[in-house]
């Protein structure tokens, strides 16, 4: 054998499977079954990519949620919303960087739970994830150093699975006849004749071909073995593709290049006839082999990637490479430890990813000068040290939820809210809604305060104090909201239930009345009062208000900054925060601070909490946050929001 490094590993591999004939699944059981319907992000680079990949095609096999594979990278650059997802994290050691990386990502981006598959449980990546709730699935290897390539830690993780998928089947093989298979299928692979015939099917094989993977898709971890070690080992060059897109235009590689190409089919009992039509017509000077795992399982794929290990082998003796040592320049090395993807994690709070979707979002493509950590860290500091003296807060979706728009606050909420009050904090209500806002407040805040809250109804179109019911003090018609009422009376084909509301200078049309709902500020265009600038529209949660140009929430703000000490600044709470939001304007400076939307606007409107916590439990938080300091001035106490909690 040429490959004395990655040979005397594979020789070596029944000593890891006899650890799993001790190893207990129970516990990685338990989490498998436990992820059920979810949608799971499997995570891997290198050789962990391969033990992704099989825990995607064993969730798969046995009727689980969608699992989609992702590299450390693709999750920490992401900014999707994983409250509903779980994280499967794979890495050997559990030092790497980037696995660390991307444990910090799971977890800010607010996976449902993290788990972290390695044989070091000791390793950084395992401190990050239990210290935040996440679980930690240790496998047994004989050989703690893998080499180059994943060998031991690749069959703990496959044969930890295996045993695992199997007692969450229902319908179990049992732990002694599946490992039986793989001792078998390992004492195969090592045999001396097998080894010789592999080498010889790649007879002519040279580190200048390109190999082609044409593979049936329920044998990816299979395909992503080959292809990752092909690739990390140097032995030629390599491409995968199944077999359906192979026929699609990837076969003219073999028509301009078929001497310096070897191809290999990777098949199963469903894909078998696709290849033989493929095959048969291909020339007969193209190199080729079919390589058939039957039902392409749980059992298939495991023994698929004990024979793949033997074909690296083959691969390696044909090239002249040893695939467990293949000389590597020291600036590998530091591209390996290198942390700058360990910076970026570091970089992106929750909070910061959540204004990332939102840039996203809008796909707004102006540069903008600062790193959004730093614009994000700017606020917070500028959070800290604001004197608050009053705030304004929006209703619906801030100090009450959107699906609970008709109760009245949360005792908590008003607890908080009276508390300030009495602390010197002026607040006041800036809200879409008309006279059922103050209706609400009348019934649970103290009589004596009432006389100092200043309500903008109609998203600030219409301010009275919260002691006012606006039944007796009605606001006025405006002309242009009129019209428009008018407009909308004659385009009945918008709805598909035809309703709206009309009151004084606001009309409200329910989102879920409308046939596309997010088309409507685009129809509205249509419309005279818009063409002229005279009214506009603004969204929230659950509706759009038609207002006045003049209209602002900001009205509220200004009567209240006009009566503060010199120094205080209005603190100011919304959930809207989009762009056409009605809380945009009161958000979109330093001391707004957003419960729900962002929008695209880097110094615009952000949130603290990122995805979650929002509404009211994300405003409460807040409150309470809101104490006293050493000079007595309210201050905000940052540090026991436990933002950047690691």
């Amino acid at each position: 054998m040429m490959n004395p490094v990655f040979s005397a590993k594979l020789d070596a591999l029944p000593s890891t499977l006899d650890l799993l004939r001790t190893y207990d699944p129970a516990r990685l059981s338990a989490a498998l079954a436990g992820s059920g319907p979810r949608h799971v992000l499997a995570i891997g680079s290198g050789g962990s990519a391969i033990s992704a990949e099989y825990l995607a095609r064993c969730r798969d096999s046995l009727g689980l949620g969608p699992t989609r594979v992702q590299t450390p990278m693709q999750i920490v650059l992401d900014h999707g919303d994983l409250t509903g997802s779980e994280v499967w994290l794979f890495s050997a050691g559990g030092g790497n960087p980037d696995v660390v990386a991307a444990a910090h990502a799971a977890l800010d981006r607010g996976a449902a739970i993290v788990h972290l598959l390695s044989r070091n449980p000791e390793g950084e990546a395992a401190r990050v994830v239990e210290r935040h709730g996440g679980q930690v699935h240790p496998v047994p290897v004989a050989d703690p150093k893998d080499g180059y390539l994943a060998t031991h830690s690749l069959l703990s993780f496959t044969g930890a699975l295996l045993l695992a998928s199997d007692a969450v089947s229902r319908d179990p093989s049992g732990a002694e006849i599946l490992l039986d298979a793989l001792a078998a299928r390992l004492t195969e692979m090592r045999d001396r004749e097998v080894r010789n015939s592999r080498i010889d099917a790649f007879a002519g094989v040279a580190a200048s071909d390109t190999l082609i993977l044409a593979i049936d898709p329920l044998l990816r971890p299979v395909a992503t073995l080959l292809d990752t070690s092909i690739w990390e080992a140097s032995l030629c060059s390599v491409q995968t593709t199944d077999l359906r897109n192979f026929a699609h235009g990837r076969h003219a590689w073999l028509y301009h290049r078929a001497s310096s190409t070897f191809l290999i089919a990777l098949t199963g009992v469903d894909s078998e006839q696709i290849w033989s039509s493929i095959d048969c017509v291909l020339p007969d000077e193209v190199r080729r082999v079919q390589i058939y795992n039957a039902t392409c399982g749980r059992l298939a794929n495991a023994m698929g990637l004990i024979d793949g290990l033997g074909l690296i082998e083959a691969l390696g003796a044909r090239t002249g490479i040893d695939p467990g040592k293949p000389g590597i320049g020291e600036f590998g090395r530091e591209v390996y430890d290198d942390r700058s993807l360990a910076v970026a994690a570091e970089a992106m709070p929750a909070r910061v990813r959540h204004k990332r979707a939102g840039l996203a979002r809008s796909d707004s493509f102006a540069g903008f000068g600062d790193p959004l950590h730093l614009i994000g860290r700017e606020r917070i500091e500028a959070l800290a040290q604001a004197y608050i003296g009053a705030l304004v807060l929006d209703y619906d979706g801030t100090i009450v939820t959107t699906e609970k728009r008709w109760s009245v606050p949360d005792p908590e909420i008003v607890s908080e809210l009276v508390r300030l009050v009495r602390a010197g904090v002026r607040f006041g209500i800036a809200t879409g809604r008309g006279g059922s806002a103050g209706e609400d407040l009348r019934k649970v805040l103290p009589a004596d305060i009432l006389t100092s809250i200043p309500i903008g109804y109609y998203n600030g179109g219409h301010v009275r104090m919260a002691d006012v019911d606006i039944r007796d003090d009605p606001a006025p018609e405006n002309a242009a909201v009129t019209s428009t009422a008018s407009w909308l009376n004659a385009r009945r084909d918008l709805f598909q239930t035809f309703r709206f509301k009309h009151r004084g200078p606001q009309i409200t049309v329910d989102m879920d009345t409308l046939h596309t709902p997010y088309r409507f500020p685009q129809d509205l265009q249509a419309c005279d009062p818009f063409r002229q600038g005279l009214v506009r529209v603004l969204g929230s949660g659950h509706s759009y208000d038609i207002v006045p140009t003049a209209s602002s929430k900001l009205t509220v703000v200004q009567a209240l900054a006009g009566e503060l000490p010199t120094g205080h600044t209005v603190l100011c709470f919304g959930d809207s925060g989009s762009r056409l939001g009605n809380d945009h304007a009161l958000l979109s400076h330093v001391h707004g601070i957003s419960v729900g939307e962002v929008c695209g606007a880097p110094n615009g409107c952000w949130s603290l909490f990122g995805h979650a916590p929002t509404g009211p439990s994300a405003l409460l938080k807040i409150l309470r946050a809101l104490i006293p300091s050493e000079t007595g001035a309210i201050r905000l106490d940052v540090a026991s929001l436990g933002l950047d909690r690691r």
